[in-house]
């Protein structure tokens, strides 16, 4: 999609929908203002979108028809239940603080979220359209990174001897999930304009969003970020090996080869070794299982303990229903998200969550093979965050995972096509 394609798109789209790839675009910028929230959550820009979002997003599903449910809306309708069942549980608990109306926007994002998604993502089109705002949204990032490397760093923290940089975000997990996105969509132009570029034209976008991604990983030093990447670009081989362009496969393995022959070593040592030297010292026995994750592993096994002694309702519906000061347990406390998926929700929500992932992940036997290698990257970065970060926390990661859902939810006479929309 052409910059002049993607802005003749954005105008067939009515306002009540036009917004969201708008902010798509802007949210790095949004993101990059999280410091303000110091002066007042009221000057805070991340916080005033936080309270827009849902606003836009139910009155459009109040406006527009919304299509017929298919399998993933059912899916996603039972899981939201339970969500919208706790935030109201939450509600009654502190119904007059900030800090529960922050946790209730924060809960309730991927349901609203991907309903108005439903609406917006009517074909094609639309997918590559929200697709091609993220690659707009990292102009930002890539403009940011390039003045922390080459000028000066905005913001730094340090973590297992190695320095972070991570802007003026809250931290470097923004940095990574941009990464991600950029990677993500631009591996997928390659293969759904597969017909109408050649193949050198096609590698032109992954190439500078590669530089891009590989100048990031080595200066934020995130260890998700590092998996998700690589777990992409072996995707990417993998389909170009049986879908694609196998010659393009082989040159980029010897490529590879050759540079991990004469620098690999040293980026292992410098690079990777200090992310994971405490998993090497308890895999060789010289520290305790707890340690295991950066001491994520500990942490978890002292939260599921505690979650464990408490009543039957309160393990089987969430730690909402217990009526307490419990965000500790149902937000990015857990840095895992099924087991904040757990506590947030119970065993019935964990449940229906995995289902609903199971119900979309099924839906790649119907979909084209590009559309197929995104369903599989999305689902990549999203369980592979998901153990030690909580990324259906991060506003982003859902605006990107959920328009991929919404449109694996499209029936198969709109999936592979554009059209004329129609509310």
């Amino acid at each position: 999609m052409t910059f002049r394609e993607w802005t003749e798109w954005l105008r067939d789209l009515p306002w009540l929908l036009r917004w969201f790839p708008l902010l798509v675009v802007l949210r790095p910028i949004v993101d990059s203002l999280y410091f303000l929230k110091e002066v007042s959550p009221l000057a805070s820009p991340p916080y005033l979108v936080g309270v827009l979002t849902p606003i836009l997003a139910i009155t459009a599903l109040v406006k527009f028809r919304f299509p017929p449910f298919g399998k993933v809306d059912k899916a996603i309708m039972h899981w939201s239940i339970i969500v919208l069942l706790n935030c109201f549980f939450l509600l009654l608990y502190d119904p007059l603080s900030i800090l529960a109306i922050e946790f209730l926007l924060k809960l309730s994002l991927p349901v609203y979220l991907f309903f108005f998604l439903r609406l917006l993502v009517r074909d094609l089109r639309d997918l590559h359209g929200i697709l091609q705002s993220f690659l707009y949204a990292g102009i930002f990032i890539a403009a940011i990174l390039l003045f922390e490397v080459l000028v000066n760093p905005i913001g730094v923290e340090e973590s297992r001897g190695l320095q972070r940089i991570q802007g003026s975000f809250g931290d470097v997990v923004s940095y990574g999930m941009y990464i991600t996105f950029a990677i993500t969509a631009a591996t997928y132009f390659y293969f759904s304009r597969n017909h109408l570029l050649a193949q050198n034209k096609r590698l032109i976008l992954i190439g500078v969003v590669a530089f891009f991604g590989v100048l990031g990983l080595v200066n934020i030093h995130h260890t998700a970020t590092y998996t998700v990447f690589l777990l992409i670009t072996f995707l990417f081989l993998l389909f170009n090996l049986r879908k694609g362009s196998p010659s393009l496969a082989f040159a980029m393995i010897i490529i590879v080869g050759i540079a991990m022959s004469y620098f690999g070593s040293g980026i292992v040592e410098e690079k990777i070794t200090p992310l994971i030297q405490t998993d090497l010292a308890v895999y060789s026995g010289d520290e305790d299982t707890d340690r295991l994750l950066h001491g994520r592993v500990g942490r978890w096994r002292v939260m599921l303990e505690k979650f464990s002694s408490e009543s039957v309702p309160v393990q089987f519906f969430g730690y909402p229903l217990k009526f307490d000061y419990v965000y500790q347990f149902i937000g990015i406390g857990s840095h895992n998200d099924f087991v904040r998926m757990l506590f947030a929700t119970g065993i019935l929500g964990l449940i229906l969550y995995v289902r609903l992932l199971f119900v979309v992940f099924r839906r790649n036997n119907l979909l084209g093979p590009a559309q197929r290698f995104l369903l599989y990257a999305t689902f990549a970065a999203l369980l592979f965050y998901s153990i030690s970060v909580t990324p259906t926390f991060y506003a982003p990661f859902m605006y990107f995972t959920m328009a991929v859902f919404a449109y694996t939810a499209l029936p198969e006479n709109l999936r592979l096509q554009w059209k004329n929309r129609e509310y």
